[in-house]
């Protein structure tokens, strides 16, 4: 496909999405817990000032404080942010959260948007609830990536960042606010979602492959579609997680991960034979990977 052709139906494809989204209305939690690994992440939506306490005051102010921003766009940007709502899905475990939540929330200090028009939602890091809130105001979303900044004017989305910044954090907004061609990171997952017919049922391997040959310019690497896959697990979409992990590996065959999730997959349906297969895989890539190797022990 004539990849001018591609990138024009891509800007559709994420202008008719963003047209889904609707600001979420929950109050308040700043909900703190622990996973099982003993750390400790805030979930749900949390004011701003909960990222000041203990357990995250460090990484934010080193970021907020060692930021500096490109102080030309701030004139710029003071006037479109009238009206306008900005929602951001992050996680306190994630480090490009760490990174840009905090570069973010000091360009809208500079800007002067009001802090009742910007909502926090944190979001889940466990294998059951993955990138979901307690309140699930991720459903129909898109959340497959954190940090995610959604721009509303009103109840209408009108872009959105995804993980990192195309550009710049100033340059990606204004884009946005001024309702530029804007394209956010994951194009592979925005293509996945509103062009594969069916994806929610088995789809054959010459199907997955044409999929295949239309994304491989999209993708940068295994982990993109290898999280949205985890993503759908989580969700309980096991098929559609199944095809996910199939097409990665249509496009990445020589990455023993993307066979060990796969093989996930089916471990967690109970396809046993399928998860045998895809372990073998994954032991004939990578030899020494131990957690393949005992798991085909009990399958076997």
């Amino acid at each position: 496909m004539n990849r001018t052709i591609l990138m024009a139906l891509l800007l559709v494809i994420l202008a008719s999405c963003h047209r889904a989204a609707l600001p979420s209305t929950t109050a308040y939690s700043n909900t703190e817990v622990k996973n099982a690994n003993n750390q400790t992440m805030l979930l749900g939506h949390c004011a701003i000032s909960m990222l000041q306490s203990d357990n995250y005051k460090d990484w934010y102010n080193q970021s907020y404080n060692g930021y500096a921003i490109d102080s030309k766009y701030i004139a710029q940007l003071k006037p479109l942010f009238k009206s306008k709502t900005i929602e951001i899905f992050l996680g306190t475990w994630c480090g490009d959260s760490k990174r840009e939540v905090p570069r973010m929330l000091k360009i809208l200090a500079s800007a002067n948007v009001d802090t009742s028009a910007i909502k926090l939602i944190f979001v889940n890091n466990t294998t059951d609830s993955y990138k979901q809130s307690p309140e699930h105001e991720e459903v129909n979303k898109n959340i497959h990536h954190v940090p995610t900044f959604i721009f509303y004017d009103g109840k209408k989305e009108i872009g959105r960042i995804v993980e990192s910044p195309v550009v710049t954090l100033e340059k990606d907004i204004a884009a946005i606010l001024q309702k530029a061609a804007y394209a956010p990171n994951y194009k592979a997952i925005t293509y996945w979602q509103k062009t594969v017919k069916q994806k929610g049922k088995n789809i054959t391997d010459i199907a997955l492959q044409q999929v295949a040959d239309s994304v491989k310019t999209l993708c940068k690497h295994s982990g993109e579609l290898n999280a949205y896959g985890y993503m759908l697990l989580a969700q309980k979409n096991v098929t559609e997680a199944i095809n996910v992990f199939k097409l990665n590996a249509l496009l990445y065959p020589e990455n023993a991960n993307v066979y060990d999730s796969l093989a996930e997959a089916y471990y967690t349906i109970g396809d046993k034979a399928e998860a045998k297969k895809y372990y073998e895989k994954v032991l004939a890539i990578s030899p020494f990977n131990i957690e393949a190797k005992k798991i085909l022990e009990t399958l076997k």
